[in-house]
């Protein structure tokens, strides 16, 4: 668990995201969230989507059926490579995204407010999140904005999908790194222990 900012961050339940969800107070806030939350993908590339890389009609506020983080938005892996990731959009987000208000119909999907040529800076959300988190009384949990990655990968694991299958949604180069986000319960190495007849 993370503390004092250190450690890994925590695999949180559906419902504190959802609290953190409703304790944000604007709606540009709220869909980082959930995009973060339906996708795994990390903070850094969502504040650098462009409209262009959610909606196929902003005007008419109609999403493509993925969303596109591109690979200049993302990090690199060891070997110095970033690729482009496409997640398919799944129900809950796509109705989030149907009711978000675009502030503008081309350029940056989170604008600045004093600067709109500049996405919105990680600095800012950061501590709309930390305000979220505490209104929601969540502090002493360890969520971290990356608690949302680690929390998708887990689940997906828990539900039976290959590391391949994983890799493939996450965009991860590298099966160890990928390793490293999956959160085991201890009681599970109890019982496969314990299930094995030697």
């Amino acid at each position: 668990m993370k503390r004092s900012r250190k450690g890994k961050a925590s695999i949180i339940e559906s419902w504190e995201a959802q609290a953190i969800y409703e304790n944000f107070t604007t709606p540009a806030n709220k869909l980082i969230w959930q995009i973060c939350r339906y996708t795994g993908e990390r903070i850094g590339a969502v504040l650098q989507l462009k409209i262009e890389n959610v909606y196929f009609n902003p005007a008419r506020l109609v999403p493509l059926p993925e969303i596109t983080f591109p690979s200049e938005s993302r990090k690199k892996s060891p070997g110095g490579v970033a690729s482009t990731r496409q997640v398919p959009i799944i129900k809950p987000l796509l109705i989030e995204l149907q009711k978000f208000h675009l502030t503008a119909q081309s350029g940056w999907l989170f604008p600045a407010k004093t600067n709109p040529s500049k996405h919105l800076s990680r600095q800012i959300f950061d501590k709309n999140f930390r305000v979220a988190v505490e209104k929601a009384g969540l502090s002493h949990r360890g969520i971290s904005l990356h608690s949302l990655r680690r929390t998708l990968i887990t689940r997906l694991h828990k539900a039976g999908y290959s590391i391949a299958i994983i890799q493939e949604i996450t965009g991860h180069k590298s099966i160890n790194a990928l390793r490293q986000y999956i959160d085991i319960d201890p009681e599970a190495i109890d019982k496969a222990i314990n299930s094995v007849d030697l």
